[in-house]
């Protein structure tokens, strides 16, 4: 059995320790022939899992989380489109965020979650496309407009600079401690920076100049100034968030929520009804299922952000569809 280990290095919780994640897959898979890659680069990592499936591989393991994944999953899907079988992915959830795998019950150590190769089963989950007239993306998990696309925007340019300031070897010598504890503490604190910040652009949120026309596939036309515009392919966002509790990742629909209200207040209120895994009151915030949405700037242009990426900005319209069947994952039996 072929197993192609991918290992991004550079993911949140094991931050360079490459050694470590090598040390546990050998042993949970000593049995299997093992090809350990380690791309530097996004790109060199698409790369990585080209030649691979081209190769042959049995299994793709990708050691990383959503953001690791979601750089994944563009070229396997181009090569889907090609006609190409995928074989089916194995994620490690070693990052700074891990929803799919808390989605899917993957374990969150190394040893379990590698196993699921020789001990799992395998299941298809849609994924969801999102395209420009110039670019065409993927995401696997949650995703938006508004509020949420500017907290991920923020949140990534944080945590980049710590960390490239961290290491760069022009920060100054009494000044890279510091910097060398803040990528730690971004490290642990996993996800959760991302609410930290959220709390920052809520505040801030310019409402006047946000205005987008939702169009569904029988041309049913939404108009909203909502600044919370979630597309769900599951349950959980950030491991809090429960912005679509009953939808599912494997039955060719995506769901859709609207978290409206005049003021901040009610905003806020409705958002603690989503972080307590409570269905908010319709009005303030409908939601709904679809195979499919347009989405159009009516003032401000669009910024899209999937898996915790930013993958669309400063466009007109985006369409939206929902690929099922989409990607194959290996899991455990009870998941």
């Amino acid at each position: 059995m072929k197993v192609s280990v991918i290992i991004n290095a550079r993911a949140g919780r094991l931050h360079g320790n490459r050694e470590r994640i090598e040390h546990n897959v050998r042993h949970s898979l000593f049995r299997c022939e093992l090809n350990f890659l380690h791309p530097e680069t996004p790109e060199d990592l698409q790369k990585c899992l080209i030649d691979e499936v081209r190769a042959g591989t049995d299994f793709l393991m990708v050691c990383g989380g959503d953001g690791t994944l979601n750089v994944a999953v563009q070229p396997l899907m181009k090569l889907r489109a090609e006609g190409l079988a995928l074989p089916p992915l194995c994620p490690i959830p070693v990052g700074t965020a891990n929803d799919l795998a808390r989605e899917m019950h993957v374990s969150s150590r190394i040893d379990e979650a590698a196993r699921n190769i020789i001990e799992g089963q395998v299941k298809t989950i849609d994924v969801i496309e999102i395209s420009s007239p110039s670019k065409t993306a993927y995401m696997l998990t949650n995703g938006g407009f508004g509020i949420p696309a500017v907290t991920a925007e923020r949140a990534n340019r944080f945590r980049q600079w710590v960390h490239s300031t961290a290491d760069c070897p022009g920060t100054k010598p009494h000044w890279r401690p510091f910097f060398r504890l803040g990528s730690k503490v971004i490290q642990t604190a996993g996800d959760r920076i991302y609410e930290a910040i959220l709390a920052t652009v809520i505040t801030s949120w310019d409402r006047s100049s946000w205005q987008v026309e939702l169009e569904l596939p029988d041309q049913y036309k939404i108009v909203t100034r909502a600044p919370f515009i979630m597309i769900n392919n599951q349950r959980v966002l950030g491991g809090r968030y429960y912005s679509a509790p009953l939808t599912n990742n494997s039955d060719g629909e995506f769901n859709v929520l609207l978290v409206e209200g005049e003021h901040l207040l009610s905003q806020a209120k409705s958002l603690l009804q989503i972080r307590a895994g409570q269905i908010p009151n319709a009005d303030t915030c409908p939601s709904f299922e679809t195979t499919s949405l347009i989405v159009r700037a009516m003032e401000r242009p669009l910024t899209f952000f999937g898996d915790g990426e930013i993958l669309h900005q400063n466009e007109r319209e985006l369409s939206i569809r929902c690929l099922h069947p989409g990607l194959p994952l290996v899991i455990r039996e009870s998941a």
